[in-house]
């Protein structure tokens, strides 16, 4: 059975928040149990990240039954190698992006360094390592399915005209709501950066896949150097600095 888009919109909407909003259940009930709030939450994370497995199938699922497609979905896709080229490469942008709006928005705009979302997310997924799972794959998959497919695509398919005006507009505002989404206003700029390489992967290759798995990608990237790795690179860190004091004793 195929389904009206606007109804596939707003389920894909509610399934996103009924996932975000889940983990309220169990860590109330290990509160009640009388753990502390803090151990209940790490409890109840791999329900969690359970809702997050089952929101991510039932949203594809339910994409797939569309029957009135937006301008992107009914454009022709990429070939196999193409679809592949713009995952690898979407990648490194994503991170060449970040590390650059990154310095602009610590030096310039005077915003903290560190930002407190991927912090506290990473102090999680270090507690919890289920919860890279979520972080890594899940994450991803509903995220580019709410803010590129829905709100991005909508938004680019209903505005008219230059595709390159449209292409900005729709950028800016789901940008914006893709920020306001993670409560870190301090790192608008890098989340408007980001919003700007997975719209623009999703509108090369008219496939949501393509975005998502650079989206991927990179969460996958951040993890391992700051989780997995992480004490290998505090270490990479200190040798480095210990280089530079010398070569200062030496010039």
């Amino acid at each position: 059975m195929k389904l009206n888009r606007l109804w596939v919109n707003i389920l894909t909407v509610l399934i996103y928040i009924g996932s975000q909003l889940f983990v309220l259940i169990p860590t109330s009930i290990f509160i009640k149990q009388g753990h502390d709030s803090n151990t209940a939450f790490l409890m109840a994370v791999p329900y969690y990240v359970g809702s997050f497995v089952v929101a991510s199938l039932l949203v594809i699922f339910i994409n797939t039954r569309i029957k009135n497609k937006t301008r992107v979905e009914r454009s022709v896709k990429t070939d196999t190698l193409s679809t592949i080229g713009l995952i690898v490469g979407g990648f490194f942008i994503s991170l060449f992006a970040q590390m650059m709006l990154g310095m602009i928005n610590t030096y310039i705009l005077n915003q903290p360094l560190e930002s407190q979302n991927t912090t506290q997310i990473m102090g999680i997924a270090k507690q919890a390592p289920i919860f890279i799972i979520l972080i890594a794959i899940v994450g991803p998959i509903l995220e580019e399915f709410v803010f590129r497919k829905v709100i991005f695509g909508e938004i680019y398919d209903l505005i008219k005209g230059n595709r390159g005006v449209a292409f900005v507009i729709s950028v800016l505002i789901s940008g914006f709501i893709f920020s306001a989404a993670h409560s870190d206003f301090n790192h608008t700029l890098i989340y408007m950066g980001m919003s700007v390489v997975f719209s623009g992967l999703y509108v090369l290759s008219n496939r949501i896949i393509v975005p998502i798995a650079a989206h991927m990608l990179m969460n996958g990237f951040v993890v391992l150097m700051q989780v997995v790795f992480a004490d290998k690179v505090i270490e990479a860190q200190k040798q480095l600095e210990q280089v530079n004091f010398i070569m200062h004793l030496f010039y």
